[in-house]
C-alpha cells in the first residue's frame, strides 16, 4: 500500500470516528432534552391550579358514585363545571400519553412520578371514555391514554428499595 492509500484509509477512519462521536453527542443531548421536558411537565402539572381543581372535582364525582361508574352523563351539559373538569383531566392525561407513546416525554421518569395517579384516573374514567366513544362515534377518543394505562398495568412499577 502506498502512502496515499494509508492516508485515505486514515481519513476514512477519522471520518467514521467523527460521525460516531457526533451521533453519540446528539443521542446524549436528545436524552437530556427529553428528561428536561419531562421534568418541566411534572413541575407544570403539580403547579397547574386549573388542573388540580379539575382533579378535585373529578375525585368528588367519583367518590359520590359507585366505583368505576360511567360519568358521561355529565356531558349532557358540556358547559357544566363537572363536564369541563372531566375534559380537562382527560385531555391532559391524553396529551401526556401521546407525548410518552411518541417518545417525546421520558416514560420511565413520568411513570415513577405518576403511575398510580394515571392508572387510578384511567380506572375511574374508562367506562366514561367508552360511553363517550359510543355517543360521539369516535373510537379514537383518548386512545393513547388507554394504550399507556394498559401497558403500565402489564408492567407495573418495581420496588427499588
Amino acid at each position: 500500500m502506498s502512502f496515499q492509500d494509508w492516508m485515505a484509509a486514515l481519513q476514512a477512519v477519522i471520518l467514521f470516528l467523527g460521525l460516531g462521536a457526533t451521533f453519540l453527542t446528539l443521542s446524549i443531548h436528545r436524552k437530556e432534552a427529553k428528561n428536561l421536558a419531562t421534568l418541566n411537565l411534572i413541575i407544570h402539572q403539580r403547579s397547574d391550579s386549573e388542573l388540580n381543581e379539575a382533579l378535585d372535582i373529578m375525585t368528588d364525582l367519583i367518590n359520590s358514585r359507585q366505583k368505576y361508574s360511567d360519568l358521561s352523563s355529565y356531558f349532557n351539559d358540556r358547559k357544566s363545571k363537572e363536564a369541563q373538569a372531566l375534559l380537562k383531566v382527560l385531555n391532559f392525561r391524553e396529551f401526556v400519553a401521546v407525548g410518552i407513546n411518541s417518545g417525546i416525554i421520558d416514560e420511565s421518569t413520568y411513570k415513577r412520578a405518576f403511575c398510580s395517579t394515571v392508572l387510578r384516573d384511567w380506572d375511574n374514567l374508562e367506562h366514561t371514555v367508552k360511553a363517550m366513544r359510543k355517543e360521539f362515534n369516535k373510537e379514537t377518543l383518548f386512545q393513547d391514554l388507554e394504550i399507556l394505562a394498559n401497558r403500565w398495568k402489564k408492567k407495573p412499577l418495581k420496588c427499588k428499595i
